[in-house]
């Protein structure tokens, strides 16, 4: 039943990204290259908030989505049977439906009133956090082809220069140890 559900409909690829900014002031040119890629398809904010504390203690939050109320209600009934799927199989996906549903119309799909009471004690002051929710619009294609050709992806993830650094590392430890 989930499987099928899930079959029906097309998002692309969901990614949650955290990011720290060593001020409190919105960082504008953030912001403006998140809504150039918005703006040209390429993603979709499924739930974005920007938590900020000033050097009082302060806390300031904006919350964006680019879903309707109806994706969001669509989107967290899908997210909620999934889950619910996983943590009691066929019976929890029901529940997690619901779950998922309620989530969704108090608009909190991503990160609940208590995830963000917890992260704002954690934001150092004078600082500010970014956690967003997106769907990678352009692989919506390649997706349906995989789904088309009964592909899967096998694995997953971002090369960042640390990555490299690291994968460097390695391969010296591991060619250090066969030299021996």
């Amino acid at each position: 039943m989930v499987t099928k559900m899930a079959s029906t409909v097309m998002y692309g690829p969901l990614q949650l990204l955290v990011i720290g900014f060593g001020q409190a002031a919105l960082p504008l040119d953030f912001v403006n290259q998140l809504r150039r890629v918005r703006d040209d398809g390429i993603v979709r904010l499924v739930d974005a908030v920007y938590a900020a504390k000033d050097e009082h203690g302060d806390l300031t939050q904006i919350r964006v989505t680019d879903f309707s109320t109806e994706e969001m209600s669509h989107f967290g009934i899908l997210a909620g049977a999934l889950f619910g799927h996983g943590a009691a199989g066929d019976e929890g996906v029901v529940l997690g439906a619901v779950l998922g549903e309620m989530a969704a119309e108090s608009r909190e799909i991503g990160l609940d009133s208590d995830d963000m009471d917890e992260i704002a004690d954690r934001i150092p002051r004078g600082t500010s956090a970014a956690f967003i929710l997106m769907e990678h619009l352009w692989a919506i294609g390649l997706k349906e082809s995989l789904r088309n050709t009964n592909g899967a992806v096998l694995a997953s993830g971002w090369l960042t220069p640390a990555t490299l650094i690291k994968l460097g590392e390695e391969s010296a430890l591991a060619a250090a140890a066969d030299n021996r």
